[in-house]
């Protein structure tokens, strides 16, 4: 399927507007593996849309995430999104930030009496020092 065509579905099945702003958001985040800030998006999507606001940007992404398009990751120096929404881990940089994927192939154990199919969102998330950061010292 198309970007454009999938972008629509999304939009049908969420009741959304099929906007300018939403559209440009959507074409930054799909497949993007760098973690950008809403900062990142918002000088992305400016380049089209002079006149989107941060706050635009900022809601539309919490929209993306609240939808499942995204998983938004908190408790950075500032929330960063992640189009990435299957398992998977996070080596997160303590000095600069940098966030980088990793894979895991098996679940950590889970407290007694917590089923596995009661898990809404797994997260694993390692700090870190990144070679760049590592060198710089």
């Amino acid at each position: 399927m198309e970007r454009a065509d999938e972008f629509r579905q999304i939009c049908k099945a969420n009741h959304w507007k099929c906007t300018p702003q939403r559209l440009a958001v959507y074409n930054y985040m799909h497949n993007n593996t760098c973690h950008p800030s809403v900062d990142d998006v918002w000088n992305f999507a400016r380049q089209s849309i002079s006149s989107i606001t941060r706050e635009s940007v900022y809601r539309i992404l919490n929209e993306f995430s609240d939808a499942g398009i995204l998983y938004r990751m908190d408790k950075i120096e500032s929330a960063h999104y992640d189009s990435q929404t299957m398992p998977h881990g996070h080596l997160v940089c303590e000095k600069c930030g940098k966030v980088k994927d990793f894979c895991f192939t098996e679940l950590p154990p889970l407290p007694a009496g917590i089923p596995q199919e009661s898990i809404l969102h797994i997260e694993l998330r390692l700090a870190w020092i990144c070679p760049a950061c590592e060198k710089s010292k």
